[in-house]
């Protein structure tokens, strides 16, 4: 019998000061199972597809069992782990008497109701239903919060070189090959792991700028060493309140345990070096601010201007959006704006109907409360399509019930489900350019920078007032650990 691997995961990015809970449908709307997993995630930037894209061509037979994504929101319900972690573990473990190894795809900042550190908690229930007899290597995403714990359940975890995440498929490839070289007797893989007792808002952690930037050139530096198979540095999830909250860096070698801890201390003592970059709020204006400052350079630029709204984690958020309509902003694209219930009044108004609309803010009153716009509907439908960008290339993107309004100077496209422009999909596939706009208004944090880096004139980067602005002490952290830059715990 030749090599056989098994294959699952699940992942979501947890931001445990969200009003709401994430429960089962958010999980089952993109849950695969079985062979549907192959089919779904083979041309796929995912880690899940880095895995068979190794495999596959090795002659290697995968069982795939499960694997979902939650996407970013608030903390997971415990009937989501009870479900999911309860088919891993049981397709897992009725293959373990013929399993070679496992290859796992989580994330890392994955918080639940009774489980703060949910990664680990995973891989020891994995361990219970297939021993520890068995390799298992782990993907996870750049911004995972990643406890020691988990080393002592996986035999070697590897995370994101990028911020955007265009290299999610690399790091499965990464993780795959190493496991295969592994069951082949070539190499005997130790993992060390530092802390250096901080975290990052993730604007601060694109990888296409200083200071990110520097910290990953330095683990590739790292790579190219001698017995040296793999190296991460995980930038953390600064918005959950975990006592693992905080950056790591992490190295994999083949049976050389001080150069593995030679290579963590070195990452860790560079990230605390640039500590105050990290943190700081350069490059970042207020929204009157930001906002006035896109309009005027618009006037004159020959592309667009990018508005990034960083702060929301919901989609729905609408500081950004009643400045806009304050300051009289012209030619400006306000792509993803999650509101279903806008998304309904639009279909029932109809196509080429004129409709006044509250739009945004239904998650809270914290989102900015609800923006009346009139405008005509040009377009409204359910809305999928296959992803041709960096990040999205080859999956499914699914938007829900649409509607695009033009209110004024403002085309306002408003989705049922949540999504953040990363690239030009959202946009062009509904027939318009990027370059139709002077502004254009991107809810992402980094992902974004993969296309609009080059697509903009300039990023004006806004800290409006939302879930997820860059000063962390507007939260009252109880969990995480004392003296961790730059949070003060209550």
């Amino acid at each position: 019998m030749g090599v056989r691997i098994g294959i699952a995961g699940i992942s979501h990015e947890t931001h445990t000061f969200l009003p709401d809970k994430t429960g089962l449908e958010d999980f089952d709307r993109t849950a695969k199972h079985g062979k549907d997993i192959l089919e779904t995630y083979r041309p796929t930037n995912s880690s899940i597809g880095g895995f068979i894209q190794v495999c596959e061509p090795a002659g290697v037979e995968l069982v795939p069992i499960v694997y979902s994504s939650g996407g970013v929101a608030g903390t997971v319900k415990d009937e989501v782990y009870d479900k999911y972690i309860g088919e891993m573990c049981e397709g897992l473990g009725n293959e373990a008497d013929t399993l070679d190894g496992i290859l796992l795809s989580l994330h890392g900042a994955m918080v639940t109701e009774s489980r703060q550190d949910t990664e680990t908690h995973i891989l020891k229930d994995v361990r219970k239903a297939v021993g520890y007899d068995i390799p298992i290597f782990v993907a996870l995403d750049l911004h995972g919060n990643i406890d020691p714990a988990i080393l002592t359940k996986a035999t070697a975890i590897f995370g994101y070189h990028s911020s955007p995440h265009v290299d999610e498929d690399e790091t499965g490839r990464r993780a795959a090959r190493a496991l295969l070289d592994m069951l082949a007797g070539k190499t005997r893989p130790v993992t060390a792991m530092a802390k250096p007792g901080m975290v990052v808002p993730s604007i601060f952690s694109a990888t296409t700028v200083s200071p990110a930037r520097d910290i990953i050139a330095r683990v590739m530096d790292w790579q190219q060493k001698p017995r040296v198979i793999d190296v991460s540095f995980f930038f953390g999830f600064a918005w959950s309140d975990v006592h693992q909250l905080g950056a790591s860096a992490v190295a994999v070698t083949d049976n050389a345990p001080e150069l593995a801890r030679v290579i963590v201390d070195d990452l860790s003592s560079a990230a605390w070096a640039r500590r105050e970059e990290f943190a700081g709020k350069h490059g970042v204006y207020g929204l009157h601010d930001g906002v006035a400052l896109a309009i005027e350079k618009a006037r004159t630029a020959s592309k667009p201007i990018v508005i990034l709204d960083h702060a929301d984690r919901l989609s729905d958020t609408t500081f950004v959006l009643h400045e806009l309509i304050r300051q009289d902003a012209r030619g400006v694209a306000f792509p993803l704006l999650c509101d279903p219930e806008a998304a309904r009044a639009c279909l029932e108004a109809g196509q080429g109907k004129v409709v006044e609309l509250a739009v945004g803010s239904k998650s809270s009153p914290q989102a900015g409360g609800p923006v009346r716009l009139t405008g005509r509907v040009e377009w409204v439908g359910e809305k999928s399509y296959i992803g041709t960008g960096l990040m999205t290339h080859g999956e499914r993107q699914d938007l829900g019930l649409t509607a695009i309004l033009q209110a004024g100077g403002i085309w306002v496209q408003i989705t049922s489900h949540r999504h953040s422009l990363i690239d030009e999909d959202p946009i062009t596939q509904f027939g318009r350019k990027t370059g139709d706009f002077r502004i254009i208004v991107s809810k992402s944090k980094t992902h974004f920078r993969a296309v609009y880096e080059k697509v903009a004139q300039e990023i004006i980067i806004v800290d409006a007032p939302a879930y997820s602005p860059v000063d962390l002490s507007v939260f009252q952290y109880k969990n995480v650990p004392r003296g961790l830059y730059p949070i003060t715990r209550i």
